[in-house]
C-alpha cells in the first residue's frame, strides 16, 4: 500500500486529496494532507479524521507518515518542494508544470538523479486518454507513415474576467510564471513532444486579447522539426472554441477532438502514388476508423478527472518497484517546459528560437517580467 500525502489542498490538489481518501486509487491511500491555509487543512481533517494535517512540507516530511507526496501548489514553489521531498526519500509526483523555467526543472531532476530508489512523476493525465494512446501506437507502429504535418488547434478553455479577477496570481509573471501557455497548455505540449517527439526549432507569437490581465490569453507557435512542421494554436477567450488535433502521415491521416477520433489508413502510401501516377492528379482507396473515448470511461473521468489514474499508477509502481507502471516519469516534465519558455522567449526576441536554447537568459529575462509587473501593481 502506498501512503500518500497531498502537500497543497487548493483546487486541484483538494480533488486529489478526495480521490484519495474515498479509496478509488487502488493500492494507495491518503495518510495526510498539507497547506499553508490552516483553515483548508482543519476543515478537511475534521471531515477525514484518520487523515493527519500540516501546515508546511517541513513539517510532514519530518512526521515520516507517508512515504510518497502529490504536489499541488502554485507554480513557483513546485521546485524546491519537490527536491526537498526527494531528499528525504519520498516518492513524489508533481503537478504540472514541473517548476517554471528550464534551469529550475533540470536541479529538480539532478536531485533525483541523486536519489534513484525515489521514484519522481509529473502529473500528465492526457496521456492516459486512450485517444491519444491509440494515436501513438499508430505513429510508433508506422501505420501513418512519415509524419508531415501536424496542426493543434485548442481554443475551448474559456476563461472571463470575472475567473483571473479570483486571484492575482491568476494570468501574471509573478504568480504564475505566465498565462494561457504555461497554465492550460501545458498538458497539450506534452502531448505534442509525446507524439510528435521534440522539435528543433520555435517561432511564436503571444498577445492578450479582451482581458485586463498582463499575460497572454492567445498564441500560436510553429515547431520546426527535421522533415516536417507542427501548428500549435491556443486561447482562452474564444466561443465555443475548438479541440482538434490532426497527424498528416504519408500513409495515413490522425484527427483527435474532444471526444473522438478517427484515422484513415491508405492503401498506398503517398510518395507510392506519386511514383506510380501518370496523371496531373492522383489517389488511392483508403479506409477510415473511429475510436472513442468510452461513454463509461468518459463518465468516470468526467466527475473524478483522469488525475486519478494517473496516482493510481504512480501506487502501483512504488508497490511493485517497476517504475515502468508510471504514466509520465518525472524527467520528461522538462520536455513541455522547455517548449513553454521556448514560446515565450521566441516571442519575446521577435524571432525563431533553436532549442536547446540559454537556460539562465530565459530565468533572467522572467525575472525581469515579474518585478516589472510587481512595480506596476
Amino acid at each position: 500500500m502506498a501512503d500518500f500525502a497531498v502537500i497543497g489542498i487548493g483546487r486541484m490538489g483538494g480533488q486529489h486529496a478526495r480521490n484519495l481518501a474515498a479509496g478509488r486509487m487502488k493500492g494507495s491511500r491518503l495518510v495526510a494532507v498539507c497547506d499553508i491555509d490552516k483553515e483548508k487543512v482543519d476543515k478537511f481533517c475534521k471531515k477525514h479524521p484518520s487523515v493527519k494535517g500540516f501546515y508546511d512540507h517541513k513539517s510532514l516530511i519530518e512526521s515520516g507518515v507517508c512515504k510518497a507526496v502529490m504536489i499541488a501548489v502554485p507554480h513557483y514553489f513546485h521546485g524546491q518542494i519537490a527536491k526537498d521531498c526527494i531528499k528525504a526519500g519520498l516518492h513524489t509526483v508533481v503537478e504540472k508544470p514541473l517548476t517554471v523555467t528550464t534551469l529550475e526543472a533540470k536541479s529538480v531532476i539532478e536531485t533525483a538523479k541523486k536519489h534513484p530508489d525515489v521514484y519522481f512523476g509529473m502529473m500528465f493525465n492526457q496521456r492516459t486518454n486512450r485517444m491519444y494512446r491509440k494515436a501513438k501506437e499508430l505513429i510508433e507502429s508506422g501505420a501513418i507513415g512519415k509524419i508531415q504535418r501536424a496542426n493543434y488547434v485548442i481554443t475551448d478553455w474559456y476563461r472571463s474576467q470575472a475567473y483571473y479577477n479570483q486571484g492575482g496570481w491568476r494570468a501574471s509573471w509573478s504568480g504564475e510564471g505566465g498565462g494561457t501557455l504555461i497554465n492550460q497548455c501545458v498538458h497539450q505540449l506534452d502531448l505534442v513532444q509525446w507524439l510528435l517527439g521534440m522539435p528543433e526549432r520555435i517561432t511564436s507569437s503571444c498577445r492578450t486579447v479582451g482581458r485586463n490581465i498582463s499575460t497572454e490569453n492567445d498564441l500560436y507557435a510553429v515547431f520546426g522539426y527535421k522533415d516536417f512542421d507542427c501548428y500549435f494554436c491556443a486561447s482562452t477567450h474564444e466561443l465555443p472554441g475548438e479541440n482538434r488535433f490532426t497527424i498528416v502521415g504519408t500513409k495515413g491521416t490522425i484527427v483527435i477532438t474532444s471526444w473522438k477520433m478517427t484515422y484513415t489508413i491508405l492503401k498506398k502510401s503517398e510518395p507510392q502514388v506519386n511514383a506510380e501516377t501518370t496523371q496531373g492528379y492522383g489517389s488511392t482507396p483508403m479506409r477510415t476508423y473511429r475510436y472513442g473515448y468510452g461513454l463509461i470511461r468518459k463518465t468516470v473521468d468526467l466527475i473524478y478527472g483522469q488525475q486519478w489514474r494517473v496516482i493510481e499508477a504512480f501506487g502501483k509502481a512504488v508497490d511493485s518497484k517497476n517504475k515502468d507502471v508510471m504514466i509520465a516519469p518525472g524527467e520528461e516534465g522538462l520536455r513541455s517546459l522547455t517548449l513553454i519558455n521556448g514560446i515565450y522567449l521566441s516571442n519575446w526576441r521577435k524571432e525563431t528560437v533553436s532549442l536547446p536554447f540559454d537556460d539562465e537568459e530565459y530565468a533572467k529575462l522572467l525575472k525581469e517580467k515579474a518585478d516589472a509587473e510587481k512595480k506596476e501593481k
